[in-house]
């Protein structure tokens, strides 16, 4: 699969999410988007992406950023509540460039809009546990 225009391949180190990639990144350490190309992997019965595939995506996407956010410090996902929209189709390239909300102590509030060719797909909204922190 090419790299869309203007990214880089993102080095995703959990396995399942090497599965279902490749995820793509441009932009800066705490400001990045995030991008999937849909293939046939993603995409359900009706021929649109999968709700799963999505979700999984924004796991892949948010924990990145959060990775940024708080300077490497690992994290594991609490809560992801997700709001599906649209659907993605064949081919399309799924984008979200991740907002940091709040961060505390121990705890990374995470929003996103995940889109494609400007439309919304799904909102996300996530709360991420710093490890090794009470």
């Amino acid at each position: 699969m090419s790299v869309p225009a203007g990214f880089t391949e993102t080095t995703l180190i959990d396995p399942f999410e090497r599965h279902v990639g490749p995820v793509f990144e441009r932009g800066v350490k705490g400001a990045k988007c995030f991008a999937l190309r849909v293939d046939e992997r993603h995409i359900n019965a009706r021929g649109v992406v999968h709700g799963g595939m999505m979700l999984t995506f924004a796991d892949a996407a948010l924990g990145q950023a959060v990775w940024d956010f708080t300077d490497r410090v690992p994290s594991v996902t609490m809560n992801m509540q997700a709001q599906f929209i649209d659907g993605a189709r064949l081919g399309e390239l799924i984008e979200v460039k991740p907002e940091l909300v709040r961060r505390t102590r121990a705890l990374v509030f995470v929003r996103g809009d995940f889109t494609a060719d400007s439309r919304t797909l799904m909102t996300i909204s996530s709360v991420w546990k710093l490890l090794g922190e009470s």
